[in-house]
This record gives C-alpha cells, structure tokens and sequence, in this order.
C-alpha cells in the first residue's frame, strides 16, 4: 500500500477493494460489503478543495488517505445521510450536495445507477452505489466490441438511452454531460446505466456563458466564446442532451468520435458546417443514418430533431454503414410492453426495495404523449456491423467526468 492507496481500508461496513475511477472532482472505488458480501461502488466527493491544485481528485486521494491513516484505516460510525430529504435538497448551494439530490430525484428509473445510501464523514460524502463490472460504454464499444457486430444490440441499448434521457426531462432534470464513461453496462452490454449528474441542471436554459460538459459531446452553444455566430443570451438545456446522443451513436456504429469539439477552430467542424456530407466520407455511414446524425446536429437547438423522433427513426434505420455487417439492419416485431418497461419506472410513489424514495411522477405534457406515441411504434431491427479503427489521445483533458478521463478522438480533416 502506498502513501495514497486506501485499499483494504473500511468505511463503516465496506471494505475497499480498489479505485475503478477518477476524475476532476472526485474518486469512484470498487468495495466490498463485509456482512452480507455484496460488491459496490463508492463515489467519494470531497468536501474540501485546495484551489492551488487543478485536479482536485488528487488533493482529495491525498486527503483522504492522511484522514484513513490516522484512523488505522478504518473509518466506522459514520451517519447514514437521509435519502428522502437529500432528494428535496437541490436548492442548496452546495456542489455535492445538489448532484446528489438531482441524482436521487431519479434514481428509481431500471436505467439510472441506484444509489443505497450516503455516508458522512469529516473530509469527504461517501456515495454507495450499484457495481457494474463490466465497466462503461467506452470499454465495451472500444476495448470488448460488444457491439461491433450487431446493430440489434446497438438500437436496444441507443433506445434505452433516449428512454431514460426523456424520463429525466420529464422530471425537468438535464444531464448535460453525458458520454460513455459516464454509462455504465451490465447483461453483456444489453442493459445501460446512467450515473454522475454532477453537472446536471433543473434549469431550462442554460446561459450562453456557461461551459458546462465533455468537449468531443458538447454541444456548439456550451462552447459560445468559440463560436461567434452564435450571439443569443441563453438556450434549451434539453437539446444539448440530443447533440451528445448523436455523438454517441456515431461512437457505437464507427467506434469514433467526429470531431474533437463543435467550434469554429475543429477543421472537421467547421468542414461539416460548410458540407454536411463530409461526415459520409469521414465515417463511411450510411446515407439514412447520416440524415439522422444531421438533424441531431443542427447548429440552432430549436431545429434538432426530437428525442421521440430520433427514436422512431434509429428503430426504423435499414442501415447504419455502407459496407460491412452493418450496412443492414433486419426489421422484426418489438415487445412494446419491454419498451415502455423501458421507457419509464413500473412504480413510480414506493419506496425502493434500497429504502431510497421514489417520488411520484409529475409527467410533463410533452412525456404523456411521447409514452402514448411510443406505445403505437411496432418496428425495430437487427443485424451486424464492421470494426472500424480506434485512436486514443489523453492529451485532450476537458473532462470534469468522475468516471474518468478517457475519450474517442477523431480528428479527420
């Protein structure tokens, strides 16, 4: 054990096994309950920073592990947090306190990462959480080609993502940074997860001022002071989620990312803003594909295609690249009471089997009849698809995920 490992060490009834991730703000460990053996995840957020250190992980690595020496490694009684009032609690000026009570509001949905309790301790809030060992979307669309050869398995999981997006907008809840690493797989890649709403907002708008999220999955109107055609004070916090999904499906059927960032200084950008069918010579994608990644990239949020939309039209596309397995999608029937399983939590005013609470559900308009519409789409499809190259760059570091640091970077111009 090294100076900063904490392994071994206990927190209350859970013994750490190892970090499995790391951030800008924080630490993620696999751990091990002690009593009942059950394997989790903590999220340890600090309660403390040093503004004289950048990454402020590794003040709270080095914080945490002085606290856990002077204890013999052994941190015990700490108080249990209070779920139901912490879900209440976004209205409290304090960073981790609000992501999570946004994270809570929606936990109970099948694909939010379910939160067990929250230990409070002297220098840090410890969030156990579900484990998932087989990782995050980025390892197993890079690392494991789970999906590499079926864009079956690429429409069930992409629709599992706009599901449970559309569940958190309901409950105006934007996530505004999400990625791969921050999805998490289970069932061989079937079932996704979502998790770290550290920079979600419960605002509609989002001012244009504001430079929140992961470059390669931002939106151009989060990236303002790099875009100067873009002069409004403020935009839909909902439609930047859209922009991140399309960059996402590119990553599941090219396992790459089109551009580093949507600004006038990416020279693939700025080449896809002057001809939007560079993107089909880029990525080899299929033309009813590429029409579907267009309106996911529409510059003025407002005119991005809508998150019903955007799934009619995956379940519906015959074809995802121009050669290869996927260059065709097979059409079959869909099991709609799976989807709407899917689509929004069975018992939305109990308390969960983990003693957190579910809220009732106030559905927005918008949600009724996107559940209502959803119900009537019978199609979906199966089929395979081709390997494409992978390249990794860790220079690129505007990542404030605490998951990790890693990211597709595919700068082709």
């Amino acid at each position: 054990m090294t100076h900063t490992d904490i392994t071994g060490s206990l927190i209350n009834e859970y013994r750490i096994v190892k970090l499995i991730g790391s951030g800008a703000y924080g630490l993620v460990y696999q751990a091990q309950n002690t009593v009942t053996g059950q394997q989790v995840a903590i999220k340890c957020i600090s309660k403390k920073s040093n503004p004289s250190v950048k990454k402020q992980s590794d003040y709270l690595t080095t914080l945490l592990a002085e606290h856990l020496l002077e204890r013999d490694f052994s941190l015990q009684g700490l108080r249990e947090m209070s779920l139901k009032r912490l879900s209440m609690a976004d209205n409290i000026p304090c960073p981790f306190v609000r992501e999570i009570s946004i994270h809570l509001q929606v936990h109970q949905h099948p694909n939010v990462i379910s939160i067990h309790k929250i230990l409070d301790s002297q220098v840090a809030v410890f969030v156990v959480m579900d484990y998932y060992p087989e990782g995050d979307l980025f390892v197993n669309i890079v690392d494991r080609q789970v999906y590499a050869r079926s864009s079956g398995l690429i429409k069930d999981v992409f629709i599992q993502l706009i599901d449970v997006i559309s569940y958190c907008h309901s409950k105006g809840i934007y996530h505004c940074d999400i990625k791969p690493e921050n999805i998490m797989c289970a069932n061989k890649g079937s079932k996704v997860v979502i998790g770290d709403f550290g920079l979600a907002v419960k605002s509609k708008y989002i001012q244009s001022k504001t430079c929140i999220g992961s470059s390669y999955y931002m939106a151009p109107e989060r990236l303002c002071t790099m875009n100067h055609s873009l002069t409004r004070l403020e935009y839909p916090a909902c439609k930047g989620d859209i922009w991140s999904l399309g960059v996402i499906l590119i990553n599941f059927c090219c396992t790459r990312n089109p551009w580093m960032k949507a600004c006038e200084k990416d020279a693939t950008y700025s080449a896809f803003k002057k001809d939007p069918k560079i993107l089909m010579e880029i990525l080899d994608i299929s033309e009813e594909l590429w029409n579907i990644l267009c309106d996911c990239f529409r510059e003025e949020p407002e005119e991005r295609i809508s998150l019903f939309e955007l799934r009619d039209r995956v379940l519906k596309c015959r074809s995802f690249t121009v050669a290869g397995p996927l260059s065709r999608c097979d059409s079959y029937e869909q099991d709609m009471d799976d989807a709407l399983e899917c689509a929004v939590p069975a018992n939305e005013s109990s308390v969960g089997s983990n003693g957190s609470l579910d809220l009732p559900m106030d559905h927005i308009i918008e949600y009724a009849q996107y559940l209502q519409t959803l119900s009537s789409v019978k199609n979906t499809a199966a089929g395979n698809y081709t390997q494409n190259q992978f390249v990794l760059d860790n220079n690129i570091m505007d990542n404030v995920s605490i998951m990790s640091n890693k990211s597709f970077n595919m700068n082709f111009a």
